[in-house]
Formats: structure tokens, sequence, C-alpha cells
């Protein structure tokens, strides 16, 4: 993944590329979902193209399921925070997440990613879904982390 991610990151952050071809290059790293991608694009936010920031801000999302806007400090806050943690981590913690969409999204990823299913729905009352996350925060750490594990 980390060749696929620099080449897309060279594009993204080329002043020389049209700003259609850098948003495409941006939008194809959101789509990866790869953990790699969030540190090439976070100093994006900061491009004085709105097309591409916007585009940065939709990846980040794809690949978190968390939504810090365009603030470069909070996702580089989030980023330190969490860089270490797998990504099923970050599905799972988004199963809480204030927006129902990002909410949605990561369920219907940890679904589709571990093949596990703890009756979670984005529109469950809070507790049952905080009970949802709480038995994929168990499989995490009996099962999950061992399977999804790179080493």
């Amino acid at each position: 993944p980390l060749a696929l991610v620099e080449r897309l990151e060279l594009v993204a952050v080329s002043a020389r590329e049209a700003h259609a071809r850098r948003v495409l290059a941006v939008e194809a790293l959101g789509e990866t979902r790869e953990v790699l991608a969030v540190p090439a694009l976070i100093p994006l936010l900061g491009d004085p193209a709105v097309e591409v920031v916007n585009a940065v801000r939709g990846a980040l999302t794809v690949i978190a399921r968390q939504d810090f806007g365009t603030s470069s400090q909070k996702w580089s806050a989030w980023w330190t925070e969490n860089h270490h943690r797998h990504r099923v981590e970050w599905l799972i913690d988004a199963l809480m997440h204030e927006q129902a969409v990002l909410r949605a999204a990561a369920g219907e990823e940890l679904k589709t990613t571990t093949k596990e299913y703890f009756g979670y729905y984005d529109d469950l009352p809070k507790r049952e879904r905080e009970r949802a996350q709480f038995r994929y925060r168990e499989w995490w750490s009996t099962v999950g982390r061992a399977r999804f594990s790179r080493s």
C-alpha cells in the first residue's frame, strides 16, 4: 500500500497538476482506506484550492470515520492519539459518532471487513449502540486483533 499512497500523494501535492487531477488523487487516497494516507492528507488541508481541501476532508472522513472539518490542528491531534491503533478500532470508535451517516458507514464497513455482526444499527437508541460497540471491542481484544495483525 505504501507505494500506491506515495504515487497518489505526489499528484495530490503537486502545484503543477491541475486541481481536478489533484482532487482525483485525493479521492483515490480516501477510497484506499489506507491508514498510511492520513499523514499525507492532513497537510493538504492548508491547500489554497478549496476543491482540494474539500476532497481532503472527504478522504480523511472515509479513512478515519471521523470528521474534524478542515482543521489540520484537530486532524493532527486525532492522528497523534490514534496512529498506533488499527483502523478496525477506528471503525469501532465511530459506532458512537454524533453523525448518523458516519455511524452507518462504520457499521457497514465493520460487518463487511470483519464478517462479524453484533446487532448494530446506526439508528438504535444510544444504550443499544453502546452495547453493540462493547461487543465489537470485546471481539477485537479476544479475536480480532490477532486476526487482523499485520505481523
